[in-house]
C-alpha cells in the first residue's frame, strides 16, 4: 500500500517536471520567434549600425637636397597598426589572440604593450610600425574578426646618408606627451613627427606641411565603408642646401675611429660645403625609436656621438695665434721686422711658461713665429696687450657670439676679460692668464664654425661672410619660394698689411721647412694655414707617449687652412677631439681633403 502511494507521487513529480520544461522549451522558442522573426529588422540595422568621424589625413614632410639635387631627407610610406579601443570593447582577448598569430608574438607580450599604450593614448592605439606587405595582407584577410583594428599607410621619415648627414640635418622623432602640452595649438597630434636637431629643427615650420581632412562613415567593426568628403594634404617645403653629398661621406669616412669635426666653407661667399661631426648616430634610429639599452650605451659612448663637435665650444689651441698677433699689429706693440728671442720658456715674476719646444727656437721673427708657433713670442705679445683689448678685438673677429649658421645648439664660446673674470669667479684678472689666451689657452674657448669664419675673412682680404647651408626653399613642384644670398656680416678690424703679414706666416706654416703644418702641403697649390693644440690637461711628465695619457686627457688638434693662399676658393677646418697634436693628427687629415677639393672630388 505505502509503495502504490509512492509511486503516484514520483509520477505526478515526473508529470509536472515535464510540463515545466517543455513550458520554459516553449518561452525560449517564442524568444527566438522574437528575437529571430519579428525582430530580425531591428537587430540587423543595429547590427550594420553607421558612425560617422572625420580623420586628419599626414602631410608628406618637406625633403631637403644637396646642392647637386642628391635626396639626404624625404618620406617613404610605411604601414602602421592601430587598435580603437572603443571597438573592442568585449573583444579584445579574440582580437589580440588573432594578432599575435599574424605578428608572430607572444599574446602577453602584445597584450601588455596594447594596455600600457592604450593608458598613454588619446583614442587609438599605435601597436605596431613598419608592418610588411605579406602582414598587412593576412590582417586584411581577417578583418572579419577584427573589430576596431585598422591599418594605415603613413609617411615616414627615410635618411639615406644615415649617420654622415646626422649633423647638420638633424632628425625627426614622434610627438610626446609633454611635448603636446606646446604642440598641441600649432595642429600637433600622438602620431604626428617633430623636427628635433639641426635643420630638421630649425625649418619645421617650413617642412611640416598642413593637414588634410577625411570625413568617413563607419560600420559597426569601426570599417571605413564611405568617404563623404576629402580636403588633401599640403606637403612641405623642399630644403636645398649648399652641402655636398659626396664630400660629407667621404669626410665621414675620414673621421671613421675619431672624435672630432671637419668644416669645409667658400670663403668667396659663405657657402658651407661640408659639416661633419663624428661619430654620429644614425638618424633613422631616432624614427624608429630606441630601445633603453640602446639610449643608454649611446649616452655612455666615450665619443660622445650626441655632439655636434663642429659647434661645440673648445680651447683653440695655437689656431687663435693669428688673433693675438693682429691685434698686437694693430696696437702698434710688434712689428714685423721686430725678433724675439725664445731659450724655450718664458719667465713673468716667479711663474715659468713653457714653449711647445723645450729647447726653444731662438731669435724669431713674426713669419717664423706664426710659422713654427713659438709660444714665448706669443707669450711676449700677450705682455704688452691688455686683457680687455684682446678681447675686444677677438669678438670684432667673430668670437664668442654665434657664427651665424643658424644650426640650434651652437655654442658660442668664450672670450674672457676683466668684467668676466670678476662676475663668473669673483676675482681680479691677473697678467699670466692673459698669456695663456695669448696662446689660445686658458678659459678662452671657441668653436670650429667661427675659425673657419675667422680664417676665411684671413684668406678673402678681410671679409667675414656670414656662413650658411640653405640655399635655397621651394615648394614641392620645384618653384623656388625662397633663395639665400650670401650676406657681408662686416669687415676685419685691421689693415691690409697686417692681413699681408700674417698670410705670410700661415703660408709658411705649411709649405716652410719647419712649419707645424707640412703634412698639410699640396703639389702645385699654394696652402696657408695654422695648427693648433690644446692642452686639456696640464701633465706632470714631460715624456709621456700618446698611448700612455688616457683618452679623456689627451690634448685636443685643429688644423685650419685656406687654399690657394693668393685667391682662396676654399677653407678647411679639422677638430680632433683628444687626437694629440695638430701637426700630426689634423693637418693629414685636411691635407687629404684639400687634395679632394683640387682633384675628382671637387664639387
Amino acid at each position: 500500500m505505502v509503495s502504490k502511494d509512492i509511486e503516484e507521487l514520483y509520477e505526478k513529480r515526473l508529470i509536472f517536471w515535464g510540463y515545466g520544461f517543455l513550458f520554459l522549451f516553449f518561452i525560449v522558442l517564442v524568444k527566438l520567434f522574437y528575437l529571430q522573426i519579428l525582430r530580425h529588422s531591428y537587430f540587423m540595422r543595429l547590427a550594420v549600425k553607421r558612425t560617422f568621424s572625420r580623420v586628419l589625413i599626414p602631410a608628406p614632410r618637406g625633403r631637403i637636397f644637396d646642392r647637386r639635387g642628391v635626396l639626404l631627407a624625404g618620406d617613404r610610406p610605411t604601414f602602421n597598426l592601430y587598435l580603437d579601443p572603443y571597438y573592442l570593447k568585449g573583444h579584445e582577448d579574440q582580437v589580440l589572440r588573432v594578432l599575435a598569430r599574424i605578428l608572430g608574438e607572444k599574446l602577453s607580450v602584445l597584450k601588455t604593450r596594447y594596455l600600457l599604450k592604450k593608458r598613454q593614448s588619446y583614442g587609438e592605439v599605435l601597436l605596431r610600425q613598419g608592418l610588411d606587405w605579406a602582414t598587412v595582407a593576412r590582417i586584411e584577410a581577417r578583418s572579419y574578426y577584427l573589430p576596431g583594428v585598422r591599418v594605415e599607410a603613413r609617411p615616414a621619415r627615410f635618411y639615406p646618408f644615415g649617420p654622415a648627414f646626422f649633423y647638420p640635418l638633424g632628425y625627426v622623432s614622434r610627438v610626446s606627451r609633454r611635448d603636446l602640452r606646446v604642440l598641441q595649438d600649432k595642429g600637433y597630434g600622438p602620431e604626428d613627427f617633430v623636427g628635433r636637431r639641426g635643420l630638421e629643427k630649425a625649418y619645421e615650420e617650413v617642412l611640416r606641411g598642413q593637414k588634410g581632412m577625411r570625413e568617413v562613415e563607419r560600420d559597426a567593426f569601426g570599417r571605413i565603408v564611405r568617404i563623404i568628403r576629402e580636403v588633401p594634404p599640403r606637403p612641405g617645403r623642399d630644403l636645398f642646401l649648399t652641402l655636398d653629398a659626396y664630400w660629407q661621406r667621404e669626410i665621414y669616412r675620414l673621421l671613421k675611429g675619431r672624435s672630432g669635426a671637419v668644416v669645409v666653407m667658400d670663403p668667396r661667399n659663405g657657402e658651407v660645403l661640408s659639416l661633419v661631426s663624428a661619430p654620429s648616430p644614425d638618424p633613422q634610429e631616432f624614427v624608429r625609436g630606441f630601445t633603453h639599452r640602446a639610449w643608454e650605451e649611446l649616452n655612455r659612448n666615450p665619443y660622445k656621438p650626441l655632439l655636434n663637435k663642429a659647434l661645440q665650444a673648445y680651447q683653440p689651441g695655437s689656431t687663435f695665434k693669428p688673433v693675438t698677433l693682429l691685434a698686437a699689429l694693430e696696437a702698434g706693440v710688434v712689428t714685423p721686422a721686430e725678433e724675439i728671442y725664445c731659450p724655450g720658456y718664458y719667465r713673468l715674476g716667479r711663474q715659468i711658461f713653457r714653449c711647445w719646444r723645450r729647447w726653444g727656437h731662438g731669435k724669431v721673427s713674426l713669419v717664423q713665429a706664426l710659422a713654427q708657433s713659438c709660444d714665448v713670442y706669443f707669450y711676449t705679445l700677450g705682455t704688452r696687450l691688455d686683457i680687455d683689448y684682446l678681447a675686444h678685438f677677438a669678438r670684432q673677429c667673430g668670437f664668442g657670439r654665434l657664427s651665424g649658421l643658424g644650426i640650434p645648439g651652437e655654442k658660442p664660446g668664450l672670450v674672457p676679460d676683466r668684467t668676466w673674470k670678476r662676475r663668473a669667479q669673483g676675482k681680479r684678472w691677473q697678467k699670466g692668464e692673459t698669456l695663456l689666451v695669448a696662446i689660445g689657452q686658458g678659459p678662452l674657448e671657441v668653436n670650429l664654425m667661427q675659425l673657419v669664419k675667422f680664417y676665411a675673412a684671413l684668406g678673402n682680404g678681410g671679409t667675414l661672410w656670414k656662413p650658411y647651408v640653405v640655399e635655397e626653399i621651394a615648394d614641392p613642384s620645384g618653384k623656388e619660394v625662397q633663395a639665400s644670398r650670401p650676406r657681408k656680416e662686416g669687415e676685419l678690424p685691421v689693415k691690409g698689411i697686417h692681413l699681408r703679414w700674417v698670410k705670410e706666416g700661415l703660408i709658411e706654416a705649411v709649405n716652410g721647412k719647419h712649419g707645424t703644418g707640412r703634412a698639410a702641403r699640396l703639389k702645385g697649390i699654394v696652402v696657408a694655414g695654422k695648427t693648433g693644440t690644446a692642452q686639456v690637461v696640464r701633465r706632470k711628465k714631460e715624456h709621456e707617449t700618446k698611448e700612455e695619457i688616457p683618452y679623456q686627457e689627451r690634448d685636443h688638434a685643429w688644423f685650419v687652412a685656406f687654399a690657394p693662399a693668393e685667391d682662396p676658393q676654399v677653407v678647411v677646418g679639422v677638430f680632433v677631439e683628444h687626437g694629440g697634436h695638430g701637426g700630426e693628427v689634423a693637418a693629414p687629415l685636411a691635407g687629404k681633403i684639400l687634395r679632394m677639393y683640387f682633384g675628382e672630388g671637387k664639387p
